[in-house]
């Protein structure tokens, strides 16, 4: 073999690798060196040189061929697979397998993979039955709920699935997950089932209940997404990290509150407690000079028992009119924190130091026909509650 057959040179059809004609196997993989691969027949023939013919380079043919050209298909595309997959590698690419079905462990590392991108939609694409969910009823669940990146869940570790038919039948598995968010660590266990359509796979109910406590009635949003009265029985999201705020009113200072989700072993929840609610800053100022209001009217009444006021008296006779003063004022105090025990809502209740006194006069005709006048004083309590009007309080006395 002279230098220039030697020196030739071409591609191993097991590994890819290089080769050259002096070689009699490849030195990556040990496949021997056979003539296609460096472009030559298996005959032999004279070196190339001048009037010689061209060395024939194999060929891809459609239809029936030949044996010999049968033969020559066969490595020439092995060549070109094992060529690329080294090019790939070369350059680092890394190489996903989407040529194989899906697995429980990938169909789950996509899930997280569409969280951690915002896109809603991909996810909700593999859950079970997720196309039938009405962002309308949950607005957790939409792109807008994913737009805090710090919420989403990041650096996300997928394990191995176990197979786990306890719950959702047979051919179900379990994956587990650990992620971040708002710089805290989550672990969840994901239930996957087969795909009612395919050979792919789904995820069941992956999403959280968020369950909201202390919100006094005011306005609530969870992520930036503001929810209405009627959705804060319900709130479903996907997982992540929640941060919630509980808007002020004229009554109630705001509050806010974080939370991450926790596997019961029944589902994904999450609380979300503001806490017992806190007084506006000028609450207390509002609740009193309203309090003050209500028991100036009543005192403008002539009647001895006021409709809906503290303070009353008894007189005999017929024709009877009173006139009330106020001697002293009670202190009120209110407690807002009882709200949640209670369980009145945006109200907040309200009762005094007891030391409330009114004077009465009363004028009325006894049972001879003569007019009489009596006077006399009368100590009272408050109790009743207080609740935010728009911008002002209102105060209700029992």
């Amino acid at each position: 073999m002279d230098s220039a057959e030697a020196s030739a040179t071409g591609v191993c059809f097991q590994c890819g690798g290089g080769v050259t004609a002096a070689q009699r196997s490849c030195s990556f993989c040990g496949m021997p060196v056979l003539p296609e691969m460096l472009g030559a027949p298996r005959e032999s023939s004279p070196p190339p040189g001048i009037g010689a013919a061209p060395l024939p380079q194999p060929t891809l043919t459609l239809g029936t061929a030949s044996h010999e050209r049968r033969i020559g298909r066969k490595p020439v595309l092995i060549a070109v697979a094992a060529a690329a997959a080294l090019v790939l590698v070369a350059t680092g690419i890394a190489v996903v397998s989407r040529l194989t079905a899906d697995t429980p462990k990938s169909t789950v590392q996509d899930y997280f993979d569409a969280l951690g991108d915002g896109d809603a939609a991909r996810a909700l694409q593999l859950v079970s039955r997720g196309d039938e969910v009405d962002t309308a009823k949950y607005p957790l669940l939409t792109d807008a709920a994913l737009a805090d990146r710090a919420a989403r869940p990041s650096e996300v570790e997928v394990g191995d699935a176990t197979e786990d038919n306890t719950m959702y039948g047979e051919d179900a598995s379990t994956v587990p997950v650990t992620y971040h968010a708002l710089g805290t660590t989550v672990q969840l266990k994901v239930p996957v089932v087969k795909a009612a359509k395919g050979d792919g796979y789904q995820l069941v109910a992956p999403l959280v209940q968020l369950s909201l406590k202390g919100v006094a009635g005011r306005a609530v949003t969870v992520n930036g997404i503001a929810l209405s009265a009627a959705s804060q029985d319900e709130v479903i999201a996907f997982p992540g990290g929640y941060q919630a705020q509980a808007g002020g009113t004229a009554l109630l200072a705001p509050a806010s509150v974080t939370a991450l989700p926790v596997d019961s072993g029944f589902g994904w929840e999450s609380e979300l407690d503001f806490g017992d609610p806190q007084l506006a800053p000028d609450a207390h100022e509002k609740i009193a000079s309203a309090v003050r209001s209500s028991i100036d009217r009543c005192a403008a009444s002539t009647e001895a028992a006021p409709a809906g006021c503290p303070f009353s008296t008894y007189v005999g006779g017929s024709d009877v009119s009173v006139r009330w003063s106020i001697t002293t004022y009670p202190a009120i105090t209110e407690d807002a924190s009882s709200i949640a025990w209670l369980g009145t809502g945006d109200q907040v209740p309200i009762s005094d130091d007891g030391t409330g006194s009114a004077h009465w006069t009363a004028t009325y005709t006894d049972y001879s026909g003569a007019r009489q006048t009596e006077s006399g004083d009368t100590s009272f309590r408050i109790y009743g509650y207080a609740q935010a009007t728009g911008s002002d309080i209102r105060v209700a006395l029992n």
